[in-house]
């Protein structure tokens, strides 16, 4: 019953978005849910290792020999039996951890109802094969989905977005098809790098623009003919595949006439000692240890995150990619630009001669069309590498941070600050190593985490205080291995392994083991 009710709710929704989208009905959603899950980011299901059901896992760095559970099937505050003699050195705690820690999918937190097959789902409904969603309703096959939004579908990396259909990477985005790094703009089709409009089709790097069709303006009549012709071939050619090409995918494959660009110099001052003072300060809090340079310990910061290459661009400049940013590390290289050489491309315009059907169109936008991994807006200073950044201070080799300061080698750093090879963490601060966790503060190897401080090497849990190793807690405070000890008996053993996990950071410039791996010995 209860999936019979999800089934009809998100096709109900699918067909709204689809009637304000395409402007009519094209179908049920079964017939595109393999399209729309195309540009989906890490989800994974593993095998319950108590029941056998299938466990969605939003973020899956875990070993196959990890013991999963669906989080209504692990006990919170389960004692694990961990005995003093096991607590004696890091590898005697983590075999006698391993055959017993589980880790946690299928978590549905909050005020959420209707959910199958998603992870990480917080005060959300109506919600399927999805991650990472909180306060959204009627989402299917997306990830990162926050702030109010409505009718999402195939999407990814978006806030307060409504009736979105292949919308990665946007915010405040209404009624949008097919379209990448979009802000505070609304009916956009085909569209890429444009902030701040409305109706738009396949426009590239615009700013406050309306009636566009390859960044050339049209009279708003004109604009709504064309825009109508087009939508009904396009919707015909959904409803007969069950799938259309990406915007990348349908532009010709090379530019028939590059023009030439003159920009200024980029006078952006670029300060790695303001990094390595971050760093350094951050290794100093945890670990009690004054670390070398960060560069030293960038093979080790970068595992499980974003990470960001240089590449060169047609017009001579070197932008940085996110390797593993769905849609946005697929842009054609003969159309990828820096930022800067964006803006001055925006300024070319589409033959309006040229429009007419889809093809004929794609044809003539072929020329204008160009893009950027690249967006940095608000007051940004330092960033080094770190291509994507909207109000950030001394950042380096990371992709997208949102009021961020002291941030490196970090991915979705997010209203935090001296955070370090972490990947979506929130309002969190002198952090190492921490994944999909928020408000953190001095912590290392934390994944799934929610107000913790003083902790390391947990998952799943919320409200720790001085905890190391432990799983599926609340509230708890002095555990270690999910064993609560006395506060004296506690700071003698964090001091100990404490010990051994500095040593080794400052010898191998990382650690071998990570909290994905405590429980890898197990067997599912």
């Amino acid at each position: 019953m209860a999936n019979d009710i999800l089934d009809a709710k998100l096709d109900s929704a699918w067909r709204s978005a689809c009637r304000v989208i395409f402007g009519r009905d094209i179908g049920a959603l079964a017939k595109y849910r393999d399209w729309l899950a195309e540009g989906g980011m890490g989800k994974a299901s593993r095998k319950s290792h108590t029941s056998g059901k299938d466990v969605a896992v939003a973020f899956d760095a875990f070993p196959s020999s990890a013991r999963f559970a669906s989080a209504e099937e692990i006990g919170q505050n389960k004692s694990y039996g961990i005995g003093m003699n096991d607590m004696k050195d890091i590898d005697s705690l983590v075999a006698a951890l391993s055959e017993k820690c589980e880790y946690a999918g299928n978590r549905h937190l909050g005020n959420s109802a209707h959910v199958e097959s998603s992870d990480i789902v917080i005060d959300s409904q109506y919600v399927r094969d999805s991650t990472n969603v909180e306060e959204s309703q009627y989402v299917d096959s997306s990830f990162m989905i926050r702030k109010g939004s409505k009718h999402i579908f195939g999407c990814g990396a978006l806030g307060n977005g409504e009736f979105l259909v292949r919308v990665h990477d946007s915010y405040g985005q209404k009624r949008s098809f097919e379209s990448t790094m979009v802000g505070t703009s609304s009916d956009c089709y085909f569209c890429h790098n444009v902030i701040g409009s409305h109706d738009m089709m396949f426009c590239f790097g615009q700013r406050n623009k309306s009636y566009c069709i390859g960044n050339t303006p049209l009279p708003k009549e004109k604009y709504l003919e064309l825009k109508k012709k087009m939508l009904a071939e396009i919707a015909g050619m959904l409803e007969r595949d069950g799938r259309l090409p990406s915007l990348q995918e349908l532009l010709p494959a090379a530019v028939q006439s590059k023009p030439i660009l003159s920009l200024a110099p980029d006078k952006h001052l670029q300060n790695m000692a303001q990094i390595e003072k971050g760093f350094a300060a951050t290794c100093n809090i945890l670990l009690k240890r004054q670390p070398g340079s960060i560069k030293e310990y960038e093979g080790w910061l970068s595992e499980r995150t974003i990470g960001v290459y240089e590449a060169a661009t047609p017009f001579g400049g070197t932008t940085h990619v996110p390797k593993t940013m769905p849609v946005l590390k697929d842009f054609p290289k003969a159309r990828r630009v820096t930022a800067a050489e964006a803006m001055e491309l925006a300024k070319l315009q589409a033959k309006e001669a040229g429009f007419g059907s889809l093809k004929q169109t794609l044809e003539a936008v072929g020329e204008v069309a160009y893009f950027t991994s690249e967006l940095r807006d608000g007051e940004n200073a330092n960033l080094i590498a770190y291509p994507h950044a909207y109000h950030v201070v001394n950042a380096y080799k990371g992709y997208d941070g949102v009021y961020a300061e002291n941030v490196a080698l970090s991915s979705m750093a997010l209203n935090s600050k001296f955070v370090y090879g972490c990947h979506r963490v929130l309002e969190s601060q002198f952090s190492l190593k921490c994944y999909n966790s928020q408000y953190l503060n001095r912590c290392l190897e934390l994944d799934s985490c929610n107000r913790c401080a003083d902790s390391y090497f947990c998952h799943n849990s919320e409200a720790l205080t001085d905890c190391m190793f432990s799983f599926n807690m609340k509230g708890a405070r002095h555990t270690v291995g999910n064993t609560a000890l006395q506060k004296e008996e506690y700071a003698k053993v964090k001091d100990a392994l404490l010990g051994q996990i500095a040593d080794e950071f400052v010898k191998s410039k990382g650690l071998a083991r990570s909290v994905f791996e405590v429980g890898g010995k197990g067997q599912n």
